[in-house]
């Protein structure tokens, strides 16, 4: 199975190409290649775990990577610690 969607990329302000900070990448699934993915029917990664949710509105599933932090970019710790707090509040599309 060959899925496709998009991912959105949240770029710490100072980040430069000499002086890169640590993103946030966030994936997008529908509810349906969401559940697929849970089923194991396809796969987004070589990672042995999945993306973890980050939330949901009644079309989207949003998603962080696995493995999205392992080469500890400056500011990881920053990231880690806004994911703590539940920042993702998806509205309903209109």
């Amino acid at each position: 199975m060959i899925e496709t969607g998009p991912q959105l990329l949240i770029r710490h302000p100072n980040w430069t190409q000499k002086n890169p900070r640590q993103d946030i990448p966030i994936m997008v699934f529908t509810h349906e290649q969401w559940n697929a993915l849970q089923n194991g029917d396809f796969s987004v990664s070589a990672a042995p775990i999945g993306p973890s949710k980050l939330g949901s509105n009644s079309v989207y599933v949003f998603a962080l990577p696995a493995r999205y932090n392992y080469a500890f970019q400056t500011g990881f710790e920053e990231v880690e610690e806004i994911l703590k707090n539940n920042p993702l509040w998806p509205m309903e599309p209109k």
